[in-house]
């Protein structure tokens, strides 16, 4: 257990693996800075957390796409100074053809997977460096691994997060700040349904496309974290998925992923 006087801040912890994450930091003595869009349901969350941990938590209301909004939030956490965790964990996805689809949701998909993290990140380091510690977790997805017809934009956005959480590592090297890009596949969690899919489709049991709890997704990021892993793809059937996208052709990947898609979803 820790001395409840450092933070951890989660964004989009409203429910699935960013709720996961505030449990599970709360059980280890941080306080918390958690945001989301659902009030209620975020208020009901911090109630909870305070209550079973014995800690503080603070919610901030807040669209991440927004630039303003965004800019407010930045400057509340840059007041922190005991702020030793930022999980990056805000997204969504949307199903359809890029062409057909809203080109102002691809926008915003853009701003809440990229540039958020960007500039929430590009915010708290120089605190951690000084510091010579801090931790932040991207959490991106097995999506980013291959092609991802009728969500490409979800697909190339995760690849972003990886690309730059390993960047951002081989920089901060000896520093003692901890960076990681974290690779969930299929999880139990909100986000599919509010896609509009079918749950029973999507959630295997068993195979390649298992799908996982979030409290063991998160439970497998805080060990990757440990081995200061920056890469950390949780279950076995998702580590799989990931060899199989870096030794078959390219080809392969065109010819297969549509396919797999369809049958997925």
């Amino acid at each position: 257990m820790k001395e409840q006087d450092n933070w951890a801040c989660i964004t989009g912890a409203t429910s699935g693996i960013g709720a996961s994450f505030a449990k599970k930091l709360a059980l280890q003595g941080y306080n918390l800075l958690i945001t989301g869009r659902r009030k209620g349901k975020i208020q009901s969350l911090a109630q909870n957390l305070s209550k079973d941990y014995a800690v503080k938590v603070k919610t901030f209301f807040v669209e991440l796409s927004d630039k303003q909004a965004l800019t407010s939030f930045i400057s509340t956490i840059q007041k922190m100074n005991n702020l030793e965790i930022l999980i990056n964990n805000a997204g969504f996805g949307k199903k359809g053809l890029f062409h057909i689809q809203d080109f102002r949701i691809q926008e915003q998909m853009i701003k809440v997977h990229c540039l958020a993290p960007m500039q929430l990140t590009h915010a708290v380091l120089p605190q951690m460096v000084n510091k010579g510690r801090g931790t932040v977790i991207n959490v991106s997805s097995t999506s980013a691994f291959s092609p991802f017809p009728s969500n490409a934009i979800y697909s190339a956005s995760k690849d972003f997060l990886i690309n730059f959480s390993e960047s951002i590592y081989l920089e901060l090297r000896g520093t003692g700040v901890k960076i990681q890009a974290l690779c969930p596949g299929i999880t139990r969690t909100e986000f599919h349904q509010r896609m509009g899919l079918d749950q029973h489709r999507v959630y295997k049991k068993r195979g390649l496309w298992k799908a996982l709890d979030p409290n063991k997704v998160v439970d497998i990021s805080l060990e990757c974290l440990k081995k200061e892993k920056v890469i950390c793809v949780p279950g076995l059937n998702n580590k799989i998925i990931r060899n199989l996208t870096k030794i078959l052709p390219r080809w392969v990947l065109y010819r297969k992923a549509p396919q797999t898609i369809k049958k997925r979803l």
